[in-house]
């Protein structure tokens, strides 16, 4: 009986985490932490009720925690021959190196990157792939 119990446990825990991995919930969790850190609002439960507005109306992707500067140091990271291109592999891995949960690795993985990424593309890679 016991080992019965611990597997209907073991699958509603599974179920939980795929429930939470599918909504992106932890994410969401994960960005509203970093957004308070950063912002440290006087009154969080006020600050948490707008962003939580914001991102209804104004999408996930407008809620990316890298500035312009961040996402351009990342591809220069990438681009040492200073090429102005990224071929499809130094892209995955420039994406790869900010990507902060498993949801957004395998974002990555599935993504579709074309042989040569300039800046502009890689910008809106961020955004679309992990923003």
């Amino acid at each position: 009986m016991a080992s019965s119990r611990q597997q209907v446990d073991n699958s509603m825990i599974e179920d939980g985490y795929q429930y939470l991995y599918r909504h992106q919930i932890l994410e969401l969790f994960e960005d509203l932490c970093t957004q308070l850190i950063y912002e440290r609002p006087p009154d969080v439960k006020s600050y948490l009720i707008q962003a939580l507005k914001d991102r209804k109306n104004q999408g996930p992707a407008g809620h990316t925690v890298f500035t312009d500067s961040e996402i351009k140091n990342i591809y220069m990271m990438f681009d040492l021959k200073q090429e102005k291109s990224l071929n499809r592999e130094q892209c995955k891995e420039a994406l790869k190196t900010i990507a902060n949960s498993v949801y957004q690795h395998d974002k990555v993985e599935r993504v579709d990157i074309p042989d040569s990424v300039d800046i502009i593309l890689f910008k809106k890679l961020v955004m679309a792939v992990l923003g």
